[in-house]
């Protein structure tokens, strides 16, 4: 399979992935728990998958930073996946996590505006709100909606550039 449709492909993924955590800021309160654990399942499979497209697009240039945030947000995800062991907050340490995994991947990209910065900027914006939702809940679905666009802009950036820049 050529890199080119694999990229595009986790793009695509990055894309739903984005929509589906905007959307899931807003149907807890109208689906069932059954339903929206399938959803919540479905949206962090895309998320793990944008995420992968992403940094494995930019491996060349992000250095060890970008390692270090790839990890960092993986077990951010992990985390969220397993929030019940982390209570009360699992699931707000693990989105916090996995952002300053995105931030910390992402920082060289922004240092020296290196490549598309829509989705780091979207995506430190979106830490900042996640840090506030700490003490606030409310703010952790505005957090959510930023952090579902940053992806969204992830996910046409890696439609529209699907080839690494650098080799891996």
């Amino acid at each position: 399979m050529r890199a080119e449709l694999i990229f595009r492909t986790l793009g695509v993924a990055a894309v739903i992935g984005g929509g589906l955590r905007i959307a899931d800021c807003f149907t807890g309160s109208v689906i069932d728990m059954t339903t929206l654990d399938r959803m919540y399942f479905a949206t962090d499979v895309f998320l793990m998958l944008g995420l992968a497209g992403w940094y494995f697009s930019r491996a060349g240039r992000l250095g060890s930073p970008g390692l270090t945030g790839f990890v960092l947000s993986a077990v951010g995800i992990l985390v969220i996946r397993s929030a019940q062991l982390f209570e009360p907050r699992g699931y707000m340490i693990g989105s916090v996590l996995f952002l300053i995994g995105l931030t910390v991947m992402n920082v060289l990209t922004i240092l020296r505006r290196d490549g598309a910065i829509a989705a780091p900027v979207l995506w430190n914006i979106a830490l900042v709100f996640g840090i506030l939702a700490l003490t606030s809940g409310p703010i952790a679905s505005i957090a959510g909606v930023i952090f579902g666009l940053g992806y969204i802009a992830a996910g046409i950036e890696l439609w529209r550039h699907p080839v690494p820049a650098a080799p891996l």
